[in-house]
């Protein structure tokens, strides 16, 4: 039994891992969409190679909203990234980890 132990171990922090990629994913597919009050408070632009890439670059666009006191940031397209301004308050409709609306 003790020979085992750290194969125990490992196979069940696998399974937890596997257990919670599961959870996340249909959070994300299948959760409820919310809705609520938010500002926007900032923007951020971070760079990366990328082989893929003609120049080598490859942008990532991110938005930071204020909501009830704390912040939930969301990666956006550059086109979403360019409609909008600090400061802006609306409403801020997302589900999981993926923006759906603000406005």
């Amino acid at each position: 039994m003790p020979e085992y132990l750290g194969a125990y171990i490992g196979a069940a922090v696998t399974i937890l891992w596997f257990i919670g990629m599961l959870v996340w994913f249909f959070r994300r597919q299948y959760g409820r969409t919310k809705s609520v009050k938010a500002t926007l408070v900032n923007k951020q632009v971070t760079q990366s190679f990328s082989k893929y890439s003609a120049s080598g670059k490859s942008y990532h666009y991110y938005l930071t909203f204020l909501i009830n006191g704390k912040r939930r940031s969301f990666q956006v397209s550059e086109f979403s990234y360019n409609g909008y301004r600090k400061g802006e308050t609306g409403t801020l409709k997302y589900k999981g980890d993926r923006l759906i609306d603000f406005s």
